[in-house]
């Protein structure tokens, strides 16, 4: 019989899409006042390499970038964050149409882990309309992509990111336990 643990606590990360001038800033603000005070960005990428989806929406020249939060953040967390940044896009909208998406995961030395408000057969419920996905794990001294990992999270330059993110995380915490102990 395994003993309950509480596990140690990650870092919140957002991925961040936008379009409008300016709104990279506000939102940036707004989180901050959230969540405490970013660490570590990525660079900024043209999210249409990837997809059009969100261009109903949000318009063309739509820009993908990602954030690493500096407060350790608990684990079962993940879903008061999808919950806050839900609103705060709501709040950022425009007869309906937003002009920033928000996508919070939490970053352990294990994985990345994304929140999101929909259903499929390889997320898990947490709890009030919010499921989690695993997109990326630890795994051979890489970040590696699972199947279903959207293609942005699975570009090297992403993948990359959150690798230096991790050692970044690990070298804050003074991890000393060996790395993918449990596989």
């Amino acid at each position: 019989m395994g003993t309950e643990t509480v596990p140690s606590h990650g870092r919140l990360t957002m991925g961040v899409l936008w379009s409008a001038a300016g709104a990279l800033d506000v939102v940036r603000d707004r989180l901050n006042g959230l969540f405490g005070s970013i660490r570590e960005e990525s660079g900024t990428v043209p999210f249409d390499r990837y997809t059009h989806y969100y261009e109903w929406e949000m318009g063309a020249g739509i820009s993908r970038c990602f954030w690493v939060f500096t407060d350790p953040f608990p684990m079962g967390g993940l879903q008061e964050a999808k919950l806050a940044t839900n609103h705060l896009e709501r709040t950022c909208s425009s007869g309906g149409k937003r002009w920033i998406n928000l996508d919070p995961g939490l970053l352990t030395l294990d994985s990345l882990v994304l929140a999101t408000t929909k259903p499929y057969y390889h997320r898990i419920y947490l709890s009030k309309g919010i499921y989690a996905e695993l997109a990326l794990v630890f795994k051979g001294g890489r970040m590696e992509p699972l199947p279903w990992t959207y293609p942005d999270y699975r570009d090297v330059w992403a993948m990359e990111f959150f690798l230096a993110a991790r050692h970044s995380m690990k070298r804050r915490i003074g991890e000393t336990t060996n790395d993918n102990q449990a596989q």
